[in-house]
């Protein structure tokens, strides 16, 4: 008696201890699940680690673990964790699903398919096991089985159309002819007044060289509904194959004109015309008076025009073609941006800048969010002389900027407001702006230039101009337009002989070629020419600087007088 009673005694404390074991890795579990939710991983793992230190047989640390092991990319360990997790809670459903996705995600579809098999004979009224078991072995391409797993939904479900369509496209797969016209003609039977069924079963008998049973069935069904888009696709199919090509091409025009179509399913038939057309690079004259017909039918929205138009752009149709359906766009939804976009492209192409700022204005009036228009409006403003517009404009349109995504947009923004600011005489703002371009943009030449140009022109912060405008020169050594700009900084600094190098350069380099724009370029040389005592030769280039359009008053005075005078 004294014995048994000591047994007893050791086997309860035993217990004791292992529940005491169990309750303490519970509540570091418990504290593990917290830290995920608190998003610090490193701790919950040292939580759950330590699970598994009290009770090596927890399976819902180890679960836990191997997500863990998983987002670090310890993959065989994340396996292992998964498997044993499995193994020590055999009827955790949950568990085995994971299990599942981590085979299948891994390409191990062997591996995912047993699991899948013993989830669907221990979880016999989930359906959603038999369909992941389908699909895996839809991805072995393991046919027979896909087949059995369709008829144990069956048996579940009942006979579906959508299980027996399912059915029917597997045993095409196979090329098992006579299951699928059984599984065809079921359908036909179950739902009579349903004709794809019976269109379908017209394209098993054309795809097994039974043109005639397949015509028949087709004119049966075209008794009963001649506008059935179904059938019109496999009548298609059957002129295109047996080379009827007068009844193919009239075919053509009745389904895509048909007043009786949907617009979605006419756009997919459109589609799938313009697929064939450009894969099969047919002529386009057909299709295009297609589109045209179909245009001046009314429009639910713009989804046909734009296929119309993209069709026309991969084919390299004129502008002059393209650009009325474009406007068709508009016309359906003046904010289709597809439309304004290769609107505005064609007149960027054209230089037309009335017309950039007919098609960006709305845009604009709208708010988009679109940069672009802010960008181009501003311009043609610019172009245009409406410089406090095109002010008004970039400015809006720094705001509809995003930095990390347009950066390069931005950085023209901010350059061509700079030159806004200082063509209206406000030079504060035209250096802060152009800092700011330079911020997003440091190695910009045209900014660095002009900014650089501008500061020699006020004498002011001239090492800080020189700087800049030698950058320019390193990226761009033969711009005899910077060239220009750092012999006038030179000069400004009292360099003469320096100014009179890089001056004597950009000459050279403008040779023969010199136009109107030049003029400053002259009057430069002139004035260096005269502070270094050539003042015969500063008396040629400012003439040729007043034969080239520079009316200046002090260069006439310069001219007249035959000495420099500073502006």
């Amino acid at each position: 008696m004294k014995r048994l009673f000591f047994l007893i005694f050791v086997l309860t404390a035993f217990s004791c201890g292992m529940n005491a074991q169990q309750s303490k890795a519970d509540r570091f579990y418990l504290e593990g699940m917290r830290l995920i939710d608190l998003g610090n991983p490193t701790a919950a793992f040292q939580m759950f680690s330590h699970c598994l230190e009290l009770n090596p047989k927890m399976a819902s640390a180890k679960f836990q673990l191997s997500m863990l092991q998983q987002y670090l990319r310890n993959d065989s360990v994340a396996s292992q964790l998964l498997v044993e997790a499995v193994e020590d809670a055999p009827d955790n459903y949950w568990y085995k699903q994971a299990l599942v996705d981590y085979y299948a995600r891994h390409n191990k579809t062997d591996e995912a398919v047993t699991v899948l098999e013993q989830m669907s004979v221990q979880f016999p009224t989930d359906e959603n096991v038999l369909l992941m078991l389908e699909e895996m072995y839809k991805q072995k391409q393991d046919y027979a089985n896909v087949v059995k797993i369709l008829d144990r939904l069956e048996l579940k479900e009942g006979k579906t159309e959508a299980l027996s369509m399912e059915k029917y496209r597997i045993f095409v797969q196979m090329n098992d002819r006579d299951r699928a016209f059984r599984e065809i003609q079921s359908l036909v039977d179950e739902y009579p007044n349903d004709l794809r069924y019976e269109v379908l079963m017209g394209d098993l008998y054309f795809n097994n060289d039974e043109s005639d049973k397949a015509f028949e069935i087709y004119q049966d069904v075209q008794a009963k509904d001649s506008s059935n888009i179904n059938l019109m696709v496999s009548l298609l199919n059957y002129y295109s194959k047996t080379n009827q090509d007068s009844l193919y091409q009239k075919l053509i025009e009745s389904i895509s004109t048909n007043p009786r179509l949907d617009n979605e399913t006419r756009l997919r038939f459109l589609n799938s015309l313009v697929m064939q057309n450009l894969t099969e690079k047919k002529d386009s004259t057909q299709l295009l008076g297609i589109f045209d017909r179909v245009m001046k039918m009314p429009q639910e929205d713009t989804q046909i025009a734009e296929l119309y138009a993209r069709y026309m752009l991969t084919i390299n149709m004129p502008a002059e073609k393209v650009r009325p359906v474009l406007l068709q766009m508009q016309t359906i939804d003046p904010e289709c941006d597809l439309a304004r976009n290769q609107l505005l492209q064609y007149a960027i192409d054209d230089n037309d800048t009335l017309g950039i700022i007919r098609l960006c204005k709305p845009a604009v009036d709208y708010s988009s969010d679109n940069p672009i228009y802010y960008y181009y409006l501003g311009i043609a403003y610019f172009q245009a002389d409406s410089t406090s517009q095109a002010i008004d404009t970039f400015r809006k349109g720094i705001s509809k900027v995003s930095p990390q995504k347009d950066v390069q947009i931005l950085a023209n923004i901010y350059a061509l407001l700079g030159d806004s600011y200082h063509r209206q005489g406000d030079i504060r703002h035209a250096y802060e702006v152009y800092d700011s371009c330079l911020l997003y943009r440091p190695d910009d030449a045209l900014v660095l230039n002009n900014y650089a140009y501008y500061l020699s022109l006020e004498g002011k912060r001239l090492d800080k101009a020189e700087e800049m405008s030698r950058r320019t020169l390193e990226k761009e050594p033969e711009n005899y337009t910077y060239i220009d700009t750092y012999a006038w900084i030179l000069f400004q600094q009292k360099k003469y002989a320096e100014a009179k190098v890089y001056i004597d350069s950009a000459l050279v380099i403008i040779g023969d070629g010199v136009n109107a724009d030049d003029s400053t370029i002259y009057e430069h040389a002139g004035d260096i020419y005269a502070k270094m005592g050539f003042m015969d030769k500063a008396v040629d280039y400012w003439q040729i600087s007043s034969d080239l359009g520079n009316k200046s008053a002090v260069l006439v005075k310069k001219l007249k007088k035959q000495k420099y005078y500073a502006y």
